[in-house]
């Protein structure tokens, strides 16, 4: 891990390469202090998401209190999916714990607005940089809503003066 760990730190364990190629996009922003994000590598699949992390990340959250994890996955046009995914997230960890999914998957986004993955991620976090969210109120990602609110104390850490 790059990051350091006893200082705030958020781990990202993206589903498979195109949520990568997404965080990448946001991490590459230029207000991204990404000294302060660790990307796992993709997990293959939603499932293993979960897996991942709970294999590895609920002992580095319990070893290291200034840390968070972001889950990045598909819905595959499962919103109850969320449900599922939380239920594994033990009660204590749960603020440090966030699941931003695409109701359906990023490429639907790809196509839709003609620009790559990177350049999606890139425009994301131009908009929790800044405040809007109109790229984050599209039908893929405005069921996310609640997460956002929640995931305002990783804004801190993200978008580090």
């Amino acid at each position: 891990m790059s990051v350091n760990k006893f200082r705030p730190h958020v781990v990202v364990i993206p589903e498979d390469d195109a949520n990568r190629e997404v965080m990448v996009g946001f991490y590459n922003h230029f207000a991204v202090a990404d000294r302060c994000v660790f990307a796992a590598p993709p997990a293959g699949g939603w499932q293993h998401v979960l897996d991942v992390f709970k294999e590895s990340y609920i002992q580095h959250l319990v070893r290291y209190e200034q840390a968070y994890v972001v889950m990045v996955m598909d819905f595959d046009g499962r919103v109850d999916r969320r449900q599922f995914v939380e239920q594994d997230v033990p009660g204590e960890l749960r603020p440090r714990v966030f699941l931003i999914a695409w109701r359906d998957e990023p490429e639907h986004l790809k196509v839709e607005l003609g620009i790559s993955f990177s350049d999606i991620g890139e425009r994301l976090a131009d908009e929790c940089s800044k405040g809007r969210l109109s790229l984050w109120n599209h039908r893929q990602l405005d069921h996310n809503r609640n997460e956002l609110a929640r995931i305002a104390a990783v804004t801190g850490i993200l978008f580090a003066p």
